[in-house]
Formats: structure tokens, C-alpha cells, sequence
């Protein structure tokens, strides 16, 4: 049995201050700003940082809407446990102590007993169990069922304990309880309809929701009474802040222009092509949001008639210069991926040996497989007479990058995006011939998440008289079952060379989430995509 407990004691009481809750952040009116370093751990308190999204989230809550875990949702509810961005290593949060059986089957929490809910409710095991029961129900994420997918049996020892078993092994637990996903809310939240949560929670983080306008903002203001956060953390008692106000601004120039005047504090996702106006403007500009998972990929449809064949699908696989595709849609800021898995990854191998561009190589393995003939319209045609042409879902600057790619070595991409409600379904109807995908859990197990046959998406629908892809996905399901880092290392590292060498899947960019931001903006960090907020100050005018 391996056991984590909370290193550090009580915390502090929350400390108590009198700041208005306004809609600007601290300007520096007349003045320059103080010199960080000489300001207290007390002047530290105050202001309201003013963000930009380029998005309506559509929700507040993760479990529901998807990628509002990068940044409100984060805010406004704690996890069990806490993935230390320096360490990689979990720590306790919402439970002070943790165990993981020897099997990967059973996780024994004993949780703290000063914790409540923006609610005022208190965090027991019984509510902890409501909201694992939660992410199961119709209308959650698929990033958040997953997380509970495969409990067997939940117990509650006692009034701040919890122990969840599983029927099988399961090693990706923890980091996926580290997620915004997986954030704890009171018991109320937790067994509302979904389209009530989605727009609504209570949770226990540094934070707590004040309004939520469709379309226009998204309110936030500190809880005076917060006090355990991780110990990660270099303060104590409420976040600095006195609040946080997301703004929904759609176009690129505008909210680029809100934030080099200073009506905004920080944007994300920024456009390669703008960051010299930007830095130019003073503004700081930070790379360090890198996502720790996949990235963008490709899964390739194996039972289209088409791509069956593992040499077409290596085909594709060479014909892809993703140096261009990542010059084009980031200007470069996005990284070359090399591999299945993210660099940020904790399970990361180079597997770039098998994404090298070469479209020499393409059309011989094309050629091979039967399509040597070129049509009139540069499609390559079979024996059949039938032209090589593949279907895709989206529509945007990376596709159209690999749509040229594909059309040089004589392979026609067909752009076809779905209706956005019907995107998610549509991915795994199969009817497409390639899709996308893009998953942020830092951990080897989201290849198991997306390939996996046994359990799993199938995102590329292997099947069973595929010899090659039952001996992935035989991998994909040891791999969850191993905690010594080593010996579930190489099994990744061989499931990882199946996908790529035999293009289960199609890596195309490595993401990287461009922050810019107001030089006052002092400590602010990132878990992965995760943006964390607990920390963060701003510098005040002299």
C-alpha cells in the first residue's frame, strides 16, 4: 500500500480584507508600478484581474462543458488531490491523506474536516460519493465519466473517509481526480440536473460565482473564509485577489486591443502572428501553457474501406509536413509533435522516427497498396476505378495546410464539418474517414481513453480480426494496471510506437496556450493547461 499525507499543519485563519468589488483591475493612474519584490505578503491583497476569452464557455462547471477547466472552473472547485506542477507528483488537497493499493484497485481518502462548500455546507465522504455517483449520469463530459468509469464499490468508513474500489486495476485515477473535471462540489450541486450545474455550482475553491451573463461575463469574487489550499502554494487563508471577471470579447482585435490599453488584464490563446504587437505594448508573454497530454491528433478510421490497409495509412502519416502545419496555424509557437503523447507528458517517448515528412515515401507505400495510377484531377485511383478520397470533420487552418499535403501526394481531403451539436457524436459515428481529437489529462492512460477496444473510445475503430490493433489495445489495458513507473513506461513506450509506426493515429501539433498579460500580474501559473489562480496578485500604483 502506498500512503500520501498532508505535510504541513492547520492552516492559517483566512485574513480578513475590506476591498470592493470592482470591475478594473488596478490601473497604474499617473504612476509606474511598484517594484514586485518590495511588496509584503499583506499589500499583496486587492484588485480584480480582468480576463479576456475569445468564447462563451457555455458553463462553469467542467464535468458538464468542456474546456472551462482551463480556467473558471479551476477557481471555483477544489480536488482531492493536487498534481504539483514542479514535482509531477500528487499531493494531498481536499484529502489529507491517500492510499493506492498494490493492485491499482482500491483508493482509501481521508478527507479534511475544515472544508465547505460556497453553499456553507461541509465536505464529507458522503458527499464526495454523490459527486463520483454524478459524473456517471447522462449529460456529463466524456473527460469526466471516464474518471469513474470502472467503480465497483464506494464505502464510507466514517464521516471523513471514503474508499473507492474498482473491478479492475486502475492507475489513472489520481491524475484524473487532479482534474477540473473531477472538481468536488456540495452535495446540492452535485445531484442537480445537468443544466442546472452547467451554468451554477458550489464549490469549495478560492473562489466563488457571482454572475454568469451569456455571451457577455463571468463573475467571480474571493471567499474571505478559504483556507486549504495545497501546500504547494507560498501563502496561506484567501486568494490575493478580491475577484476575477471574465469578459467575452469574440473578435481578435479587439480583445487584443482591451488588453495592451489595460481594460483587460490578460487574454489567452493568443495568435502567433500578434505577440510582437504585444510584447511591444509591454506586455508579458508566456509559453509555459503546454498541453500535457496529446495535443491535436488525428485518429485514422481503420475500418473505412480505404484505410485498412496500414500502408495507406502510413502514407498519410509521411505526407504530413507538420513543421508547415505549425508555422501556419501558430506561427510557429505550437510545438512539432513526436509522438502520441504531449513532451509535457510524464509518460513521453520520441517516437518522431516514424512522423518523418517524406512524400517520396508516401507515394511508394500508395503505390504498393494499388492506387499507381493518377487520375486527371492528381486523385489517385485503384484498379476499381475508385478515387482515393477521404472524409474529415473540421474545416480549419490545419486542415487546409493538410488537405494541400495529402492532395501533392495524390489524396483528396475532403472537408466536412458537422453541426457543432452533433460534433461529438459524429466523431465516433465511424462515418467519417479521419477525425480529430484532443484530450488534456496528464497521463499515459488518455491513450487507452481514446484507442482502447476493451475499454475505451476506439477512436479508430480497430477490429477484431486486426491482429496489430489487438495487440495495442492489449497494451493500452496493461499499461492501467502497472503503478511502478518503470514497468508501465515500456509498455507505453511499445503502444506508443504501434500507434504511430502504424498510424492509428495521426499527430499533427503539440499545443501550446499563449498567455498575454498586464506586467502586474504577478505569480500567475499553470497545471498543465490548468490556470492557477490562488496565488496571482497584482502590483498596485505607486
Amino acid at each position: 500500500m502506498k500512503t500520501i499525507t498532508r505535510r504541513r499543519g492547520v492552516r492559517l485563519a483566512a485574513i480578513a480584507i475590506a476591498a470592493a468589488l470592482s470591475l478594473s483591475a488596478c490601473a497604474t493612474a499617473g504612476g509606474g508600478a511598484v517594484d514586485a519584490s518590495s511588496v509584503t505578503e499583506e499589500e499583496r491583497y486587492g484588485g480584480v484581474l480582468n480576463i479576456g476569452l475569445a468564447a462563451d464557455p457555455l458553463g462553469v462547471d467542467a464535468a458538464v462543458v468542456n474546456q472551462v477547466w482551463r480556467h473558471v472552473a479551476r477557481a471555483l472547485s477544489d480536488s482531492l488531490v493536487f498534481l504539483n506542477p514542479e514535482t509531477g507528483e500528487f499531493e494531498p488537497w481536499l484529502a489529507k491523506e491517500f492510499t493506492v493499493s498494490e493492485d491499482a484497485r482500491t483508493y482509501s481518502f481521508v478527507l479534511r474536516d475544515d472544508v465547505t462548500f460556497n453553499d456553507g455546507t461541509k465536505l464529507t465522504g458522503e458527499v464526495v460519493k454523490a459527486n463520483f455517483e454524478s459524473l456517471a449520469r447522462e449529460g456529463i463530459h466524456s473527460s469526466a465519466k471516464t474518471i469513474v468509469a470502472g467503480i465497483s464499490n464506494i464505502t464510507i468508513p466514517s464521516e471523513y473517509e471514503i474508499v473507492v474500489e474498482f473491478a479492475e486495476p486502475n492507475a489513472a485515477f489520481l491524475p484524473g481526480l487532479s482534474r477540473a473535471h473531477a472538481g468536488i462540489v456540495s452535495q446540492a450541486s452535485a445531484e442537480s440536473p445537468v443544466e442546472v450545474r452547467q451554468k451554477s455550482i458550489d464549490g469549495s475553491g478560492p473562489f466563488r460565482l457571482v454572475s454568469y451573463t451569456d455571451n457577455q461575463e463571468i463573475v467571480l469574487e474571493a471567499r474571505e473564509d478559504y483556507a486549504w489550499a495545497p501546500d504547494y502554494y507560498d501563502h496561506e487563508g484567501r486568494a490575493y485577489l478580491d475577484g476575477v471577471v471574465y469578459k467575452i470579447i469574440p473578435e481578435t482585435a479587439v480583445r487584443n486591443g482591451a488588453v495592451e490599453s489595460g481594460d483587460l488584464d490578460f487574454i489567452y490563446w493568443v495568435d502567433g502572428n500578434y505577440i510582437p504587437e504585444l510584447e511591444a505594448a509591454g506586455l508579458t508573454v508566456s509559453r509555459s501553457a503546454v498541453n500535457p497530454a496529446t495535443g491535436t491528433e488525428w485518429p485514422v478510421n481503420t475500418s473505412s474501406k480505404f484505410l485498412k490497409d496500414v500502408r495507406v495509412r502510413q502514407a498519410l502519416q509521411h505526407a504530413i509536413d507538420r513543421d508547415g502545419v505549425v508555422q501556419v496555424t501558430s506561427n510557429g509557437e505550437n510545438l512539432v509533435p513526436k509522438g502520441p503523447l504531449s513532451e509535457k507528458n510524464p509518460y513521453f517517448s520520441d517516437q518522431s522516427e516514424f512522423l518523418t515528412y517524406d512524400p517520396d515515401l508516401s507515394i511508394s507505400l500508395l503505390e504498393e497498396a494499388g492506387w499507381d495510377e493518377v487520375g486527371a484531377d492528381g486523385i489517385r485511383v485503384n484498379a476499381a476505378g475508385e478515387r482515393l478520397s477521404l472524409r474529415y470533420p473540421g474545416d480549419g487552418p490545419a486542415e487546409t495546410v493538410v488537405q494541400e499535403q495529402f492532395k501533392a501526394i495524390g489524396v483528396e481531403l475532403v472537408l466536412d464539418p458537422p453541426l457543432a451539436a452533433e460534433a461529438n457524436q459524429k466523431l465516433l459515428s465511424g462515418e467519417y474517414d479521419i477525425a480529430y481529437w484532443y484530450h488534456s489529462s496528464p497521463d499515459a492512460d488518455v491513450l487507452r481513453a481514446n484507442y482502447g477496444v476493451a475499454t475505451g473510445s476506439n477512436r479508430s475503430f480497430i477490429a477484431a480480426d486486426d491482429a496489430r490493433g489487438q495487440e495495442l489495445d492489449a497494451l493500452l489495458q496493461e499499461q492501467n494496471t502497472i503503478l511502478d513507473k518503470a514497468a508501465r513506461q515500456a509498455v507505453v513506450d511499445e503502444a506508443a510506437q504501434i500507434l504511430v509506426e502504424d498510424a492509428y493515429v495521426l499527430p499533427i501539433q503539440t499545443d501550446v496556450d499563449v498567455w498575454a498579460y498586464t506586467p502586474k500580474l504577478q505569480d500567475i501559473e499553470n497545471n498543465g493547461l490548468d490556470q492557477l489562480l490562488y496565488d496571482a496578485w497584482l502590483l498596485k500604483s505607486e
